[in-house]
């Protein structure tokens, strides 16, 4: 299955970037252009420079500040392989505090249909391609694409127990998360780490995009050396892992505001959901999200203007298969963004799949609050706040070989980019 291997990772000089946090910055598609141009300024190191400079032609101007930033020591190389516990510490949106444990390797590039990197969510070309002109550029990767693996034995976890009382090797405080970075070298201590992953499937949890993009940077770099010995660094990518086991795994749900809707009547949206929902008024928000955490699958929290909430849960009876027209499998029906995409989004609303796709009419945030304001300001028409998508879900679609909505799952916190950086030469 998974070949896992240790690499030697490129990182900031604490001898001279003193405070981490002021180079990490979040991964490159949650960055809006106001962020980025701040990142920028916030330090002449950020990694915002490699990974989404705001230069007119970024990537030779990111492969520039990356040779500038090696010659000036400012990034250095691990003298040796090895493979990088990295751990982050939170608070949840329920205020619990808790840890998510994983780790950093290399894994060697497969092709999805080899069934041992299996993805669940669908990609779009222009950051695929955008991702590629950066590899190219700069022959290097700047964030971990995000993955799961299931082991309920924990095996890995008792790995993690040691590093504990143990001083991390990189550290940084961002939005509130602690990331912690340390490292494993010994050979028998990675071989426990590649005995597990080479027995059990990898799922992509975010980062589908980047793990295409390697696949093509792969494919082109063989066709340009026809001697190739298959052990090359772009045969690998680099990437994190963690166990759906883990206590500290979160998955927040992604919630819709809609907006310019030719002829919307939130009457009408009403009358028509009944067809095969049932539906409960709540006095506002909060008291939809309770209500709605413990209403069950195929429920969804209706906000409309003047204050309108609505619990809108499944008929008892109703077949979600026969609903959902979308020509896909199963367990892709069943889930509670397909019902809302297909069902209320497409049949009742008249949102095409394409227009979904592209946005038109969309926009998500994991902010309840957010989709309210919205909605109340006139700045959406209406919302639908969901419950999470279970990680179990993601593992049933992905080995069905199938793919979920945009927007499906929200794995958090998200993973700092700049704390690892890999190099493909």
């Amino acid at each position: 299955m998974a070949d896992i291997q240790p690499f030697k990772a490129i990182y900031y000089n604490a001898e001279i970037v003193k405070d981490l946090s002021k180079v990490v910055a979040p991964p490159y598609d949650v960055i809006n252009k106001e962020q980025q141009l701040e990142l920028y300024d916030r330090n002449p190191n950020n990694i915002i420079r490699l990974d989404l400079n705001p230069a007119s032609d970024p990537y030779p101007v990111a492969a520039k500040e990356m040779q500038r930033m090696l010659k000036e020591r400012s990034l250095v190389q691990d003298a040796e392989p090895a493979i990088y516990p990295y751990l982050q510490t939170f608070k949840t949106q329920d205020g619990k505090t808790v840890t998510r444990r994983g780790f950093v390797s290399w894994i060697r590039l497969e092709p999805f249909e080899a069934g041992v990197v299996l993805p669940h969510e669908h990609t779009l070309s222009g950051p695929k391609m955008d991702r590629l002109k950066l590899m190219t550029a700069t022959k290097a990767s700047f964030s971990q694409i995000f993955s799961v693996y299931g082991d309920q034995s924990k095996t890995l976890e008792k790995e993690y127990d040691k590093l504990m009382e143990a001083k991390p090797f990189l550290e940084a405080d961002q939005d509130g998360v602690n990331n912690r970075v340390y490292r494993f070298t010994g050979s028998a201590t990675v071989k426990v780490f590649q005995d597990l992953l080479g027995k059990i499937p990898v799922y992509i949890a975010d980062g589908h995009h980047r793990y295409e993009t390697a696949l093509e940077y792969q494919r082109i770099m063989r066709e340009n050396n026809p001697q190739h010995t298959g052990r090359g660094a772009h045969n690998y990518i680099m990437m994190y892992f963690t166990n759906i086991f883990d206590s500290g795994l979160v998955v927040y749900p992604t919630h819709r505001i809609l907006h310019s809707l030719s002829g919307f009547d939130a009457n009408k949206l009403v009358d028509a959901v009944k067809t095969h929902f049932d539906l409960a008024t709540k006095p506002d928000v909060d008291s939809l999200a309770s209500s709605l955490l413990t209403a069950g699958d195929h429920s969804y929290g209706m906000i409309l203007p003047q204050k309108k909430y609505y619990l809108m849960k499944l008929k008892p009876g109703a077949d979600v298969l026969s609903i959902v027209k979308e020509n896909v499998p199963a367990p892709v029906k069943r889930l509670d963004v397909t019902l809302l995409h297909d069902y209320v989004l497409t049949q009742t609303l008249g949102i095409s799949k394409e227009a979904q796709e592209k946005k038109l009419n969309l926009n998500y945030t994991i902010d309840r609050h957010e989709v309210d304001g919205a909605v109340q300001s006139g700045k959406g028409q209406l919302g639908f706040i969901l419950n999470s998508t279970k990680v179990e879900q993601v593992k049933e679609v992905a080995d069905a070989g199938a793919v979920m909505p945009q927007k499906s799952t929200y794995f958090y916190p998200k993973l700092l980019s700049g704390l690892l950086l890999n190099s493909l030469e």
